[in-house]
């Protein structure tokens, strides 16, 4: 079966796919190589890697147990049948011999019925195109068109407790007290026959003007040097392409803050983006902050001891707290005073009817601690002589 990967009605390349949705091959002379995805073209396989990051996880929510009803043999299969479409970019498949578009395909405008969280995932209701065979992640999530034609998405929880979707809320009341510009708002919803009390939602912030790319991407799309760190090699190919760096950089330290007084550890490279205009394609700043979830120490332990919360370990640019706020060089981006109290991150937790009370004194207890640290940071302290005295940060 042979199609041509698009770019809304540009295409790019022509390539060979097997039923089971695996790429084959594809032609090496690119159409309109401007147009590619970005990322590193240095192997011979790169399109073959770029269309298997792009399907969903199997690992995701009830992904495996729908495909398995549904007769799909995988998630690349899943992504074939719904043309490769997303709601975070311009790229799908188009069958040689159809007369298909972008207007007609592009999820943007034409709406689907497909929503993994509020129907029977073990339906075999005929397959429409829809966004979620592009959705990453391991939380159970869908996309889905609300009532006034919003398209959202909606997530849920990793066991029988609202933790991660409370988490999304308290974030963003936390960027709206700073003032900030730049989040994604989060409330809290009922999802019918689930075990926990409640997801969450989002509207999308892309469309068909700004589209998303990933920080994981960007660094991924050109040789890092030596001696230069992820973060800074991130912020000098976000540079070649235009970026306001100074932005950027605001940007990045300010989320580096707001993250260590959540203790959120989960800011690796594809929780990270970057908007792109769709028609100059020029990349404009840093996407609103989103996926904060796994912040306030959940599905771990809440630390008992200052030592351990200054230990906490992080997936993104650097593997722990301390070496981020290493890269922050101007710490009055955040105001100290203008962050959620202790009591308001109590009474979110108070809304789950199945958590013990004793661990949401001790969030919220952690919490305070985080807020206090953070204060010690913003005046200049070297938090990891804390762990170890005499121990220089550098």
């Amino acid at each position: 079966m042979n199609y041509f990967i698009m770019r809304k009605n540009d295409p790019i390349v022509l390539a060979e796919f097997s039923e089971d949705g695996t790429m084959l091959r594809y032609t090496r002379q690119l159409i309109n190589p401007e147009l590619a995805p970005l990322q590193s073209k240095s192997s011979s396989g790169w399109l073959r890697d770029w269309w298997k990051i792009r399907a969903v996880p199997i690992g995701q929510g009830r992904i495996a147990n729908m495909l398995t009803q549904r007769g799909l043999l995988g998630p690349e299969e899943y992504l074939l049948k719904n043309l490769g479409l997303s709601l975070t970019d311009y790229y799908w498949i188009k069958p040689v011999d159809s007369s298909l578009t972008w207007e007609n395909v592009n999820l943007f405008d034409n709406d689907f019925s497909e929503n993994l969280l509020f129907t029977d995932p073990n339906s075999s209701s005929t397959l429409a195109y829809a966004p979620n065979s592009t959705l990453q992640g391991q939380l159970e999530k869908t996309w889905a068109v609300s009532a006034n034609g919003d398209r959202v998405l909606i997530k849920g929880n990793r066991d029988n407790l609202s933790s991660e979707s409370i988490n999304e809320v308290i974030a963003a009341e936390l960027h709206r007290l700073q003032g900030y510009d730049n989040f994604t708002s989060y409330e809290l919803i009922r999802i019918k026959d689930k075990c926990y009390d409640y997801g969450c939602c989002s509207k999308l912030f892309t469309s068909q003007k700004l589209e998303l790319v990933s920080a994981y991407a960007f660094v991924t799309s050109e040789k890092q040097p030596n001696g230069t760190s992820s973060y800074e090699h991130f912020i000098s190919v976000c540079g070649k392409h235009g970026m306001d760096t100074e932005q950027l950089r605001k940007d990045l330290e300010y989320q580096i803050m707001t993250d260590f007084i959540l203790s959120g550890r989960d800011r690796h490279l594809n929780n990270i983006s970057v908007l792109r205009d769709a028609d100059s394609l020029k990349f404009l700043r840093l996407a609103p902050i989103y996926d904060s979830g796994k912040c306030l120490f959940v599905h771990s332990n809440v630390p008992a001891s200052e030592k351990e919360l200054l230990r906490i370990e992080t997936q993104s640019f650097s593997s722990n707290e301390l070496k981020l706020l290493s890269y922050v060089t101007d710490r009055s981006l955040v105001d100290a005073s203008k962050l959620p109290d202790p009591d308001y991150i109590h009474a979110m937790y108070e809304k789950d009817t199945q958590i013990d009370p004793k661990r949401i004194d001790l969030i919220t207890a952690g919490y305070t601690k985080k807020i206090e640290l953070f204060k010690a940071f913003q005046n200049g302290e070297n938090l990891r002589k804390r762990i170890i005295p005499g121990r220089d940060d550098r």
